[in-house]
């Protein structure tokens, strides 16, 4: 299971009216927010359908989802207001399901130095083709396999390919 010191919380341009906020996801991505001094709430999503908060009440702004788990920590703000930074962690492919630790049963060589790899059109990572084919992170458009690091990704594609495939497009990463 991930915990809120795993998610690694980072606090940038921190100043006396507000501060960037962010952590780095179990899927790669390394969502922020910016939190004004006296505001209610700033979230932000993440790819693999992870959330993140920040805020004086933040752990109740985040609604729970079946299969998430919610993780709180607590820290001072430079103004001195006791902050919250809460996550709703979910079943992502590199998430709390124990696929991080790569222990899964599957049929590939993790040993191929020629194993193939791919980038996700939503968000631009680097993909090992074989290991999203496994976890049903693939799909098919116009006879071209495209490959995803999570949930989030392949569900966003799959309700508007050419969306990503535009040339014009830029990968969220």
């Amino acid at each position: 299971m991930i915990g809120a010191q795993d998610m690694q919380l980072t606090m940038a341009d921190a100043g006396d009216t507000s501060l960037r906020a962010g952590y780095s996801c179990p899927c790669g991505c390394t969502p922020s927010v910016e939190y004004a001094r006296g505001a209610e709430i700033a979230e932000e999503g993440c790819c693999c359908g992870n959330h993140f908060a920040v805020g004086p009440d933040a752990a109740a702004s985040l609604a729970p989802k079946p299969g998430f788990t919610s993780e709180l920590q607590t820290f001072d703000a430079p103004w001195g207001q006791r902050l919250e930074a809460a996550w709703l962690v979910g079943p992502s492919v590199h998430g709390p399901s124990g696929e991080a630790d790569h222990d899964h049963d599957h049929d590939h060589d993790h040993g191929d130095s020629a194993s193939v790899s791919s980038m996700d059109p939503v968000c631009g990572m680097t993909v090992n083709s074989a290991g999203a084919r496994d976890r049903g992170l693939h799909s098919v458009h116009g006879e071209t396999d495209y490959f995803f690091c999570g949930k989030g990704c392949k569900l966003e594609f799959d309700e508007d390919p050419g969306r990503y495939l535009d040339g014009d497009y830029i990968p969220s990463m």
